[in-house]
Protein backbone atom coordinates (compact mmCIF):
# COMPACT_ATOMS: atom_id res chain seq x y z
CA UNK A 1 0.00 0.00 0.00
CA UNK A 2 1.29 3.46 -0.87
CA UNK A 3 2.06 5.61 2.16
CA UNK A 4 -0.65 8.14 1.30
CA UNK A 5 -3.23 5.36 1.15
CA UNK A 6 -1.88 4.02 4.44
CA UNK A 7 -2.22 7.44 6.00
CA UNK A 8 -5.82 7.78 4.82
CA UNK A 9 -6.71 4.27 5.95
CA UNK A 10 -5.20 4.69 9.42
CA UNK A 11 -5.86 8.23 10.58
CA UNK A 12 -9.25 9.74 11.31
CA UNK A 13 -10.82 11.74 8.46
CA UNK A 14 -10.35 14.92 10.50
CA UNK A 15 -6.61 14.36 10.95
CA UNK A 16 -6.17 13.41 7.29
CA UNK A 17 -8.03 16.55 6.23
CA UNK A 18 -5.84 18.72 8.45
CA UNK A 19 -2.64 17.21 7.05
CA UNK A 20 -3.91 17.64 3.50
CA UNK A 21 -4.86 21.25 4.19
CA UNK A 22 -1.49 22.01 5.80
CA UNK A 23 0.25 20.51 2.78
CA UNK A 24 -1.90 22.53 0.38
CA UNK A 25 -1.31 25.76 2.28
CA UNK A 26 2.44 25.07 2.32
CA UNK A 27 2.32 24.44 -1.45
CA UNK A 28 0.51 27.76 -2.00
CA UNK A 29 3.09 29.53 0.16
CA UNK A 30 5.97 27.90 -1.71
CA UNK A 31 7.06 26.00 1.42
CA UNK A 32 8.00 22.34 1.71
CA UNK A 33 6.54 20.50 4.71
CA UNK A 34 6.94 16.89 5.81
CA UNK A 35 5.28 14.51 8.25
CA UNK A 36 8.19 13.10 10.26
CA UNK A 37 9.37 10.80 12.99
CA UNK A 38 7.10 8.69 15.15
CA UNK A 39 4.01 9.29 13.02
CA UNK A 40 5.71 7.85 9.93
CA UNK A 41 7.12 4.95 11.94
CA UNK A 42 3.80 4.04 13.52
CA UNK A 43 1.86 4.38 10.27
CA UNK A 44 4.27 1.95 8.60
CA UNK A 45 3.88 -0.43 11.54
CA UNK A 46 0.10 -0.16 11.59
CA UNK A 47 0.16 1.25 15.12
CA UNK A 48 -1.97 4.10 16.48
CA UNK A 49 -0.47 7.51 15.79
CA UNK A 50 -0.30 9.81 18.79
CA UNK A 51 1.33 13.04 17.59
CA UNK A 52 1.47 14.69 14.19
CA UNK A 53 4.91 16.29 13.87
CA UNK A 54 5.77 18.32 10.79
CA UNK A 55 9.14 19.65 9.67
CA UNK A 56 9.10 22.79 7.56
CA UNK A 57 11.73 23.87 5.06
CA UNK A 58 11.34 27.52 6.01
CA UNK A 59 9.82 29.31 8.97
CA UNK A 60 7.57 26.90 10.89
CA UNK A 61 5.96 29.73 12.86
CA UNK A 62 4.96 31.56 9.68
CA UNK A 63 3.38 28.40 8.27
CA UNK A 64 1.61 27.73 11.57
CA UNK A 65 -0.06 31.15 11.48
CA UNK A 66 -1.01 30.66 7.82
CA UNK A 67 -2.65 27.31 8.65
CA UNK A 68 -4.44 28.79 11.65
CA UNK A 69 -5.69 31.76 9.62
CA UNK A 70 -6.99 29.76 6.66
CA UNK A 71 -8.53 26.94 8.71
CA UNK A 72 -10.02 29.07 11.52
CA UNK A 73 -7.64 27.56 14.04
CA UNK A 74 -5.21 29.08 16.48
CA UNK A 75 -1.51 28.93 17.28
CA UNK A 76 -1.53 27.69 20.86
CA UNK A 77 2.23 27.60 21.45
CA UNK A 78 5.43 28.84 19.87
CA UNK A 79 9.07 29.11 20.92
CA UNK A 80 12.22 30.97 20.07
CA UNK A 81 13.52 27.78 18.43
CA UNK A 82 11.22 28.12 15.39
CA UNK A 83 8.62 25.67 16.65
CA UNK A 84 4.88 26.12 16.92
CA UNK A 85 1.72 24.17 17.70
CA UNK A 86 -1.42 24.93 15.73
CA UNK A 87 -4.81 23.65 16.78
CA UNK A 88 -7.83 23.33 14.50
CA UNK A 89 -10.92 22.28 16.43
CA UNK A 90 -9.69 19.29 18.48
CA UNK A 91 -6.74 18.33 16.27
CA UNK A 92 -3.18 19.63 16.67
CA UNK A 93 -0.07 19.83 14.54
CA UNK A 94 3.45 20.44 15.86
CA UNK A 95 5.61 22.32 13.37
CA UNK A 96 9.39 22.71 13.52
CA UNK A 97 11.81 24.40 11.15
CA UNK A 98 14.27 21.92 9.61
CA UNK A 99 17.54 22.12 11.49
CA UNK A 100 20.97 20.73 11.94
CA UNK A 101 22.55 20.18 15.34
CA UNK A 102 25.99 20.25 16.88
CA UNK A 103 26.81 18.99 20.36
CA UNK A 104 29.51 21.20 21.92
CA UNK A 105 30.27 18.48 24.49
CA UNK A 106 28.82 15.13 25.55
CA UNK A 107 25.49 15.49 27.32
CA UNK A 108 25.07 19.16 26.44
CA UNK A 109 21.93 20.40 24.78
CA UNK A 110 22.60 20.75 21.06
CA UNK A 111 23.36 23.99 19.30
CA UNK A 112 20.91 24.31 16.41
CA UNK A 113 20.83 26.13 13.07
CA UNK A 114 18.52 25.98 10.04
CA UNK A 115 19.29 22.96 7.91
CA UNK A 116 18.20 20.79 5.02
CA UNK A 117 15.69 17.98 5.32
CA UNK A 118 18.49 15.46 5.06
CA UNK A 119 20.36 17.20 7.90
CA UNK A 120 17.20 17.28 9.98
CA UNK A 121 16.65 13.54 9.64
CA UNK A 122 20.33 12.86 10.30
CA UNK A 123 20.04 14.44 13.77
CA UNK A 124 17.40 11.90 14.88
CA UNK A 125 18.01 9.20 17.45
CA UNK A 126 17.24 5.98 15.56
CA UNK A 127 16.76 5.00 11.93
CA UNK A 128 13.10 4.09 12.49
CA UNK A 129 12.47 7.66 13.67
CA UNK A 130 14.41 9.26 10.79
CA UNK A 131 11.84 9.06 8.00
CA UNK A 132 9.62 11.74 6.48
CA UNK A 133 6.73 12.00 4.05
CA UNK A 134 6.18 15.12 1.89
CA UNK A 135 2.79 16.80 2.29
CA UNK A 136 3.36 19.82 0.04
CA UNK A 137 3.38 17.99 -3.28
CA UNK A 138 0.32 17.92 -5.53
CA UNK A 139 1.18 14.34 -6.58
CA UNK A 140 1.75 11.59 -4.01
CA UNK A 141 5.39 11.39 -3.00
CA UNK A 142 7.58 8.71 -1.47
CA UNK A 143 8.81 8.35 2.08
CA UNK A 144 12.21 9.96 2.56
CA UNK A 145 14.42 7.33 4.13
CA UNK A 146 18.12 8.14 4.02
CA UNK A 147 19.09 5.76 6.85
CA UNK A 148 17.35 2.47 6.14
CA UNK A 149 14.50 2.99 8.57
CA UNK A 150 11.94 0.99 6.60
CA UNK A 151 14.32 -1.95 6.36
CA UNK A 152 14.95 -1.79 10.11
CA UNK A 153 11.19 -1.75 10.72
CA UNK A 154 10.85 -4.93 8.67
CA UNK A 155 13.72 -6.55 10.58
CA UNK A 156 12.51 -5.31 13.96
CA UNK A 157 15.71 -3.45 14.83
CA UNK A 158 16.58 -0.38 16.89
CA UNK A 159 19.66 1.20 15.29
CA UNK A 160 21.46 4.48 15.92
CA UNK A 161 22.58 6.62 13.00
CA UNK A 162 26.24 7.00 13.96
CA UNK A 163 28.70 5.69 16.51
CA UNK A 164 28.75 8.85 18.65
CA UNK A 165 24.99 8.93 19.07
CA UNK A 166 24.98 7.86 22.74
CA UNK A 167 28.02 10.04 23.45
CA UNK A 168 26.27 13.12 22.12
CA UNK A 169 23.08 12.41 24.03
CA UNK A 170 23.07 9.53 26.48
CA UNK A 171 19.32 9.88 27.12
CA UNK A 172 19.07 7.91 23.88
CA UNK A 173 20.21 4.90 25.89
CA UNK A 174 16.93 4.87 27.80
CA UNK A 175 14.93 5.62 24.66
CA UNK A 176 16.60 2.73 22.80
CA UNK A 177 15.43 0.28 25.46
CA UNK A 178 12.02 1.94 25.65
CA UNK A 179 11.41 1.56 21.90
CA UNK A 180 12.80 -1.96 21.96
CA UNK A 181 10.30 -3.01 24.61
CA UNK A 182 7.36 -1.02 23.26
CA UNK A 183 7.68 -2.35 19.72
CA UNK A 184 8.93 -5.84 20.55
CA UNK A 185 12.12 -5.12 18.57
CA UNK A 186 15.78 -5.91 19.24
CA UNK A 187 18.78 -3.66 19.56
CA UNK A 188 20.85 -3.97 16.41
CA UNK A 189 24.15 -5.69 17.26
CA UNK A 190 26.48 -2.72 16.85
CA UNK A 191 23.96 -0.42 18.53
CA UNK A 192 23.85 -2.67 21.59
CA UNK A 193 27.65 -2.71 21.69
CA UNK A 194 27.75 1.09 21.51
CA UNK A 195 25.09 1.35 24.22
CA UNK A 196 27.07 -0.85 26.61
CA UNK A 197 30.29 0.99 25.77
CA UNK A 198 28.73 4.38 26.41
CA UNK A 199 26.87 3.66 29.66
CA UNK A 200 29.32 5.91 31.54
CA UNK A 201 28.07 8.82 29.41
CA UNK A 202 24.87 8.81 31.46
CA UNK A 203 26.92 10.71 34.03
CA UNK A 204 26.92 13.67 31.61
CA UNK A 205 23.12 13.97 31.74
CA UNK A 206 21.40 16.16 34.30
CA UNK A 207 19.13 14.64 36.90
CA UNK A 208 16.11 16.44 35.45
CA UNK A 209 16.63 14.97 31.99
CA UNK A 210 17.28 11.48 33.34
CA UNK A 211 14.16 11.63 35.50
CA UNK A 212 12.01 12.67 32.55
CA UNK A 213 13.31 9.73 30.51
CA UNK A 214 12.70 7.36 33.40
CA UNK A 215 9.22 8.81 33.83
CA UNK A 216 8.53 8.11 30.14
CA UNK A 217 9.57 4.51 30.78
CA UNK A 218 7.15 4.24 33.70
CA UNK A 219 4.30 5.40 31.46
CA UNK A 220 4.79 2.61 28.93
CA UNK A 221 2.35 -0.30 28.82
CA UNK A 222 4.71 -2.74 30.56
CA UNK A 223 6.97 -0.68 32.82
CA UNK A 224 8.13 -3.63 34.90
CA UNK A 225 9.58 -5.49 31.92
CA UNK A 226 11.20 -2.29 30.73
CA UNK A 227 12.79 -1.65 34.14
CA UNK A 228 14.11 -5.21 34.24
CA UNK A 229 15.63 -4.78 30.80
CA UNK A 230 17.25 -1.49 31.86
CA UNK A 231 18.71 -3.33 34.83
CA UNK A 232 19.94 -6.19 32.69
CA UNK A 233 21.64 -3.76 30.31
CA UNK A 234 23.41 -1.99 33.20
CA UNK A 235 21.49 1.24 32.71
CA UNK A 236 20.08 1.46 36.25
CA UNK A 237 23.53 0.95 37.77
CA UNK A 238 24.96 3.65 35.50
CA UNK A 239 22.25 6.11 36.55
CA UNK A 240 22.57 5.44 40.29
CA UNK A 241 24.43 2.31 41.47
CA UNK A 242 22.04 1.32 44.31
CA UNK A 243 19.14 1.13 41.83
CA UNK A 244 20.86 -1.90 40.32
CA UNK A 245 19.42 -3.97 43.19
CA UNK A 246 15.80 -3.23 42.27
CA UNK A 247 15.44 -6.11 39.81
CA UNK A 248 14.50 -8.77 42.37
CA UNK A 249 11.84 -6.54 43.90
CA UNK A 250 10.33 -5.72 40.51
CA UNK A 251 10.40 -9.39 39.51
CA UNK A 252 8.51 -10.29 42.69
CA UNK A 253 5.98 -7.53 42.13
CA UNK A 254 5.31 -8.68 38.55
CA UNK A 255 3.89 -11.91 39.90
CA UNK A 256 1.52 -10.10 42.26
CA UNK A 257 0.24 -7.02 40.43
CA UNK A 258 -3.38 -7.07 39.32
CA UNK A 259 -4.72 -6.70 35.81
CA UNK A 260 -5.21 -2.96 36.26
CA UNK A 261 -1.49 -2.23 36.32
CA UNK A 262 0.39 0.04 38.68
CA UNK A 263 0.71 3.79 38.91
CA UNK A 264 3.91 5.66 38.16
CA UNK A 265 4.63 6.41 41.82
CA UNK A 266 4.20 2.76 42.82
CA UNK A 267 7.06 1.89 40.48
CA UNK A 268 9.10 4.63 42.13
CA UNK A 269 8.39 2.85 45.42
CA UNK A 270 9.44 -0.51 43.96
CA UNK A 271 12.73 1.02 42.82
CA UNK A 272 13.26 2.26 46.39
CA UNK A 273 12.37 -0.97 48.18
CA UNK A 274 15.91 -2.33 48.24
CA UNK A 275 17.61 0.95 49.22
CA UNK A 276 18.93 2.11 52.55
CA UNK A 277 17.82 5.52 53.75
CA UNK A 278 21.17 6.98 52.66
CA UNK A 279 20.89 5.37 49.22
CA UNK A 280 17.36 6.70 48.93
CA UNK A 281 18.64 10.22 49.43
CA UNK A 282 21.33 9.53 46.84
CA UNK A 283 18.69 8.49 44.29
CA UNK A 284 16.52 11.50 45.15
CA UNK A 285 19.46 13.84 44.58
CA UNK A 286 20.72 12.16 41.39
CA UNK A 287 17.31 12.27 39.71
CA UNK A 288 16.34 15.61 41.22
CA UNK A 289 13.08 14.01 42.24
CA UNK A 290 10.04 16.22 42.76
CA UNK A 291 8.56 16.21 46.25
CA UNK A 292 5.90 13.62 45.38
CA UNK A 293 8.54 11.11 44.22
CA UNK A 294 10.87 11.89 47.11
CA UNK A 295 8.05 11.30 49.60
CA UNK A 296 7.35 7.89 48.07
CA UNK A 297 11.03 6.91 48.22
CA UNK A 298 11.40 7.93 51.88
CA UNK A 299 8.07 6.40 52.91
CA UNK A 300 8.76 3.12 51.11
CA UNK A 301 12.09 2.70 52.88
CA UNK A 302 10.63 3.61 56.28
CA UNK A 303 7.61 1.34 55.85
CA UNK A 304 9.78 -1.53 54.58
CA UNK A 305 11.73 -1.28 57.84
CA UNK A 306 8.44 -1.83 59.72
CA UNK A 307 7.58 -4.99 57.80
CA UNK A 308 8.94 -7.36 60.50
CA UNK A 309 6.51 -5.80 63.00
CA UNK A 310 3.70 -5.87 60.43
CA UNK A 311 4.35 -9.59 59.96
CA UNK A 312 2.68 -10.33 63.32
CA UNK A 313 -0.61 -12.19 63.14
CA UNK A 314 -2.01 -10.72 66.37
CA UNK A 315 -2.26 -7.09 65.25
CA UNK A 316 -5.62 -5.38 65.66
CA UNK A 317 -7.14 -3.30 62.84
CA UNK A 318 -6.43 -0.16 64.85
CA UNK A 319 -2.77 -1.12 65.29
CA UNK A 320 -2.43 -1.82 61.57
CA UNK A 321 -4.06 1.50 60.72
CA UNK A 322 -1.84 3.47 63.09
CA UNK A 323 1.30 1.83 61.70
CA UNK A 324 0.52 2.40 58.03
CA UNK A 325 -1.67 5.51 57.81
CA UNK A 326 1.21 8.05 57.98
CA UNK A 327 2.70 6.78 54.70
CA UNK A 328 1.82 7.66 51.11
CA UNK A 329 -0.49 5.17 49.42
CA UNK A 330 2.02 4.53 46.64
CA UNK A 331 4.61 3.48 49.24
CA UNK A 332 2.08 1.16 50.89
CA UNK A 333 1.19 -0.40 47.53
CA UNK A 334 4.87 -0.88 46.69
CA UNK A 335 5.56 -2.59 50.01
CA UNK A 336 2.44 -4.75 49.65
CA UNK A 337 3.83 -6.02 46.34
CA UNK A 338 7.40 -6.41 47.52
CA UNK A 339 6.99 -7.78 51.07
CA UNK A 340 8.39 -11.32 51.29
CA UNK A 341 6.26 -12.21 54.33
CA UNK A 342 2.67 -13.31 53.65
CA UNK A 343 1.26 -11.95 56.92
CA UNK A 344 2.79 -8.54 56.26
CA UNK A 345 1.28 -8.53 52.77
CA UNK A 346 -2.08 -9.48 54.31
CA UNK A 347 -1.97 -6.60 56.78
CA UNK A 348 -0.89 -4.11 54.11
CA UNK A 349 -3.67 -5.33 51.81
CA UNK A 350 -6.19 -5.04 54.64
CA UNK A 351 -5.22 -1.40 55.08
CA UNK A 352 -5.37 -0.70 51.34
CA UNK A 353 -8.65 -2.50 50.72
CA UNK A 354 -10.58 -1.59 53.86
CA UNK A 355 -9.02 0.17 56.83
CA UNK A 356 -7.96 3.37 55.07
CA UNK A 357 -11.57 4.02 54.14
CA UNK A 358 -12.89 3.74 57.70
CA UNK A 359 -14.31 7.09 58.83
CA UNK A 360 -16.74 8.34 61.41
CA UNK A 361 -20.37 8.52 60.29
CA UNK A 362 -20.56 11.92 61.99
CA UNK A 363 -19.35 15.19 60.51
CA UNK A 364 -17.78 18.19 62.19
CA UNK A 365 -21.17 19.90 62.02
CA UNK A 366 -22.79 16.94 63.77
CA UNK A 367 -20.26 17.18 66.60
CA UNK A 368 -20.85 20.92 67.03
CA UNK A 369 -24.58 20.24 67.17
CA UNK A 370 -23.92 17.69 69.91
CA UNK A 371 -22.02 20.28 71.95
CA UNK A 372 -18.35 19.98 70.93
CA UNK A 373 -16.72 23.41 70.67
CA UNK A 374 -15.36 24.33 67.20
CA UNK A 375 -11.59 24.04 66.87
CA UNK A 376 -8.97 21.31 67.28
CA UNK A 377 -11.33 19.32 69.48
CA UNK A 378 -13.44 18.47 66.41
CA UNK A 379 -10.57 16.77 64.61
CA UNK A 380 -9.50 14.95 67.74
CA UNK A 381 -13.04 13.69 68.31
CA UNK A 382 -13.35 12.46 64.72
CA UNK A 383 -10.06 10.56 65.12
CA UNK A 384 -11.37 8.95 68.33
CA UNK A 385 -14.56 7.92 66.56
CA UNK A 386 -12.57 6.42 63.67
CA UNK A 387 -10.51 4.45 66.14
CA UNK A 388 -13.69 3.24 67.87
CA UNK A 389 -14.90 2.04 64.47
CA UNK A 390 -11.61 0.28 63.79
CA UNK A 391 -11.78 -1.46 67.15
CA UNK A 392 -15.41 -2.46 66.64
CA UNK A 393 -16.62 -0.45 69.61
CA UNK A 394 -19.21 1.26 67.41
CA UNK A 395 -20.78 0.08 64.16
CA UNK A 396 -23.50 2.65 63.43
CA UNK A 397 -24.22 6.36 63.45
CA UNK A 398 -26.55 6.05 66.45
CA UNK A 399 -23.85 4.26 68.44
CA UNK A 400 -21.39 7.06 67.60
CA UNK A 401 -23.89 9.67 68.81
CA UNK A 402 -24.33 7.73 72.04
CA UNK A 403 -20.56 7.49 72.47
CA UNK A 404 -20.08 11.24 71.98
CA UNK A 405 -22.85 12.00 74.48
CA UNK A 406 -21.21 9.63 76.95
CA UNK A 407 -17.86 11.38 76.51
CA UNK A 408 -19.51 14.75 77.03
CA UNK A 409 -21.29 13.58 80.14
CA UNK A 410 -18.07 12.23 81.63
CA UNK A 411 -16.03 15.28 80.62
CA UNK A 412 -13.90 13.34 78.09
CA UNK A 413 -13.82 15.98 75.39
Amino acid sequence: MEFLQLLEATLSPRRVALLRSAGQIAHEEGIRVYLVGGAVRDLLLGRPVKDLDLVVMGDAVTLAYAVARKLSGQVVARSQFSTAKVKVEDTSLDLTTARRERYPRPGALPQIAPGTMEEDLARRDFSINAMAFPLHQSAPGQVLDFHGGEDDLRRGLIRVLHERSFVDDATRILRAVRYEQRLGFHLEESTEALLRRDLPMLSTISGDRLRKELQACLRERQPARLLLRLGEMGVMAAICPPLDRSGETIQRAMGREGSGGLGEQVYVGLLACSLTAEEGEQAIARLRMPSRWAAVVRDTIALRDRLPWLSRADLSPAQIYDAIAPFTIAAVEACALAAPNEEARHNLALFLDKLRYVESALSGGDLIALGIHPGPAIGEMLSRLRRARLEGAVTSRSEEVAMVKSWLASGQH
